[in-house]
């Protein structure tokens, strides 16, 4: 067992377990079952989920090349939360991209038809860029994007 041989310890377990030194039995040692806890930082940490304060939505009615979603702002951050990507003849060449620490990056193939994928972690993009929506293919395609703003 170990023995406590610290005063302001013992003092801390008599103020904390309301032990009268004249009347009850004071602890110097810990038992295998008995550990004191101290609290060390009470102070409360409250969070709050963000508000989704971006939707965008955009659609093509056919053609080639690359389509601008959105444009995250300037000054601030922005977080892409989640997004959709729907063709009506999937292909490879139908996707969105993002950037992201200075590199674009292809973030959804439409493959399948329809892909929408909400995002565990938000995606902090770079500030000023865009969310591109690349149409490989002529045929229709569309997408969402949803995310937040932060100052």
């Amino acid at each position: 067992m170990a023995k406590i041989n610290n005063s302001k310890v013992i003092q801390k377990l008599i103020d904390e377990l309301q032990l009268y030194p004249g009347k009850d039995l004071i602890p110097t040692e810990l038992a295998e079952k008995i550990l004191p806890v101290f609290q060390v930082n009470t102070q409360e940490i409250i969070t709050k989920n963000p508000i989704c304060d971006v939707v965008k939505e955009y659609g093509t009615g056919g053609g080639t090349g690359g389509h601008v979603v959105y444009t995250a702002p300037a000054t601030g951050k922005f977080y892409l939360t989640a997004y959709t990507l729907n063709t009506n003849t999937p292909d490879d060449g139908d996707y969105l991209t993002v950037v992201v620490g200075g590199v674009t990056t292809k973030i959804a193939v439409a493959l399948n038809g329809l892909t929408g994928i909400p995002l565990n972690f938000p995606l902090l993009l770079d500030a000023g860029s865009i969310i591109n929506l690349q149409n490989g293919t002529a045929a229709t395609i569309s997408c969402m994007i949803m995310g937040y703003t932060e100052e």
